[in-house]
């Protein structure tokens, strides 16, 4: 059975205030046993000034809007081509009855204007930062850029579909999916000099397209 957190639109809007310790957690942590400041550590993640502000800007909402058309494709490939010809249809159904929703059922206005401002302000930074600004540049200190990617895209798959609280089959259905995302983001990070801007914007744009539509 789906976990449904959209089913009271209040409650999902707290509990997206939570994704702020993707950023303060990860910062303390790391400036104690590197012996930075916090506001160093902050910056390292890529909150800092940005030249070409705004081909970041418009790259991340064309990304983001191209995610959005192809994210189905995405997901029909991983899905419905490879996991259900693999391991067959009872599979793949066990697996979608098995995913954590948080999409909001039936929100009114007030609620949707307050989804999408947390989710410019909030979602798509903070996921971003920790995934892409913090763990790919602390891996890549010890690994190579393209372990510390893999790294980063199999963490934000398993926080999608987390372990231990959805079932195995949710896991495998999906994680293709989230994978692929998470690959792609990093790559957008990767490309545009460890800026946050573009690919938080475009995994903001890309779940305010999937609210609204």
């Amino acid at each position: 059975m789906a976990i449904k957190l959209g089913e009271n639109s209040w409650i999902l809007i707290g509990l997206i205030f939570f994704e702020i310790l993707f950023i303060i957690v990860p910062a303390l942590i790391s400036s104690k046993l590197e012996k930075m400041t916090f506001t160093d550590v902050i910056k390292d993640m890529g909150f800092q000034r940005n030249k070409n502000l705004f081909i970041k800007v418009t790259s991340g909402i064309s990304f983001g809007i191209l995610f959005f058309f192809f994210g189905n494709y995405i997901i029909i490939f991983f899905r419905d081509i490879i996991i259900r010809n693999l391991l067959g249809y009872k599979f793949v159904q066990y697996g979608q009855e098995g995913v954590i929703s948080t999409e909001p059922i039936q929100p009114n206005l007030f609620q949707l204007i307050i989804f999408i401002i947390l989710i410019l302000i909030i979602i798509g930074p903070c996921e971003e930062a920790f995934f892409r600004g913090f763990l790919i540049k602390k891996f890549q200190k010890k690994l190579k850029l393209a372990y510390s990617v893999i790294i980063s895209s199999i963490c934000f798959t398993f926080y999608h579909v987390p372990p231990f609280i959805v079932p195995i089959a949710t896991i495998v259905t999906f994680f293709g999916y989230y994978f692929t995302f998470g690959l792609i983001l990093s790559f957008i990070f990767i490309y545009f000099d460890y800026s946050l801007i573009p690919c938080s914007i475009a995994h903001s744009c890309f779940n305010i397209l999937i609210l609204l539509i």
